[in-house]
């Protein structure tokens, strides 16, 4: 299984092939959007690292204290490479670029009002003033099971 960082590096290398760049907001909930689909069509994790539901929406603590320091600018790939651990198979490089395909126009800011809407894993969650929430991956799997079948 990846960790994290796996996936955000591919993510940033997606986006270096194109000129584009990806701030910390975007990665966090692109790297968190990913853990849902691949819940919903796999039936297993693609990463082991837990997701929490903070004020912002979920993050993924151990990716966030990394690319924080970042603040809006974009991330640097180089940074991931210090706790990326394992080579994406083929296969899941498939699925990431067709993710990174759907979202790459779509900013952090939006993505992050995508993962706030009613009846979303981290709005069955969070509670004001409370950032240690862990959100259960069986609750992201049924929510995005019902997104693909919707």
């Amino acid at each position: 299984m990846y960790n994290c960082f796996d996936i955000a590096k591919y993510f940033v290398e997606l986006a270096q092939k194109e000129n584009k760049g990806v701030d910390p907001m975007k990665l966090l909930k692109l790297t968190y959007i990913a853990q849902g689909y691949y819940l919903a069509f796999f039936n297993k994790s693609l990463f082991s690292n837990q997701i929490q539901a903070w004020k912002y929406g979920p993050v993924i603590p151990e990716l966030y204290y990394v690319i924080k320091p970042f603040g809006y600018h974009n991330v640097n790939p180089v940074v991931l490479d210090l706790h990326a651990k394992n080579k994406l198979s083929e296969e899941d490089k498939k699925f990431l670029q067709a993710l990174w395909n759907k979202y790459k126009n779509v900013s952090g800011i939006s993505l992050s009002e995508l993962t706030h809407e009613k009846n979303t894993p981290w709005d069955k969650v969070f509670k004001p003033n409370f950032n240690n929430i862990n959100i259960d991956e069986s609750i992201i799997k049924e929510y995005y099971k019902n997104k693909i079948a919707s």
